[in-house]
């Protein structure tokens, strides 16, 4: 990314993603936006969840055009990252957060593409990064963006009793859809975890 592309010094949300495919041949790619308002992990990790939602739907192995794509694709009112991204998350003083995410081909039995994330948050004023939460599998990963996203709820509505301002009202509503939503991803890639494990249970037992 060019330092001219943003303002010098303005504080950046950077998704870099490592896609493997089944040779175990790796490719990687990242994309940048301004952290505020929306550069964290409650507002930026349902794109991810889509994008896992949507390979196991459409029965498809990550590919880093097509997370590219997914990402880079404005859909509705929270923007995401769009801009390339060349420098060292882990080292530029500038990314306050950063998800830095593995994806690998789908699993035969559950559908579920392979994904790590890791995110990584630097506490204002402070460095190195102050906290970094890991996450593995499709199911964990929307359990945790779901807890993300409730929590912003209440952080917004408590705004907006505050300030009586209706816009705060607004965000808070979508964190609640968006929440209602990665749980119910949740417990589709929790349902095709149990499905399996029975499946195995019985096979087991037939023999």
């Amino acid at each position: 990314m060019l330092r001219s592309e943003l303002s010098l010094c303005t504080p950046l949300f950077v998704a870099q993603a490592a896609v493997s495919n089944h040779t175990g041949l790796t490719a990687r790619t990242a994309l940048a936006m301004p952290a505020a308002p929306f550069g964290s992990p409650a507002w930026q990790l349902p794109a991810l969840v889509s994008y896992l939602h949507r390979l196991r739907q459409e029965d498809e192995d990550p590919a880093p055009d097509l997370w590219r794509a997914h990402t880079e694709r404005a859909t509705g009112p929270v923007p995401r990252p769009h801009l390339r991204y060349h420098a060292d998350a882990l080292h530029d003083p500038d990314a306050v957060c950063v998800l830095h995410i593995r994806l690998g081909p789908r699993d035969e039995d559950t559908g579920w593409p392979a994904a790590d994330v890791a995110v990584i948050e630097q506490e204002e004023g402070a460095c190195p990064f102050g906290r970094i939460t890991r996450r593995h599998g499709a199911e964990s990963i929307a359990a945790y963006t779901a807890d993300e996203l409730t929590a912003e709820h209440a952080r917004l509505t408590a705004l907006a009793r505050r300030h009586q301002d209706a816009a705060f009202l607004r965000l808070a509503e979508l964190a609640r859809r968006a929440a209602d939503w990665a749980d119910q991803v949740r417990a589709a890639a929790h349902a095709d975890a149990v499905h399996i494990q029975a499946d195995r249970a019985r096979a087991r037992i037939a023999r």
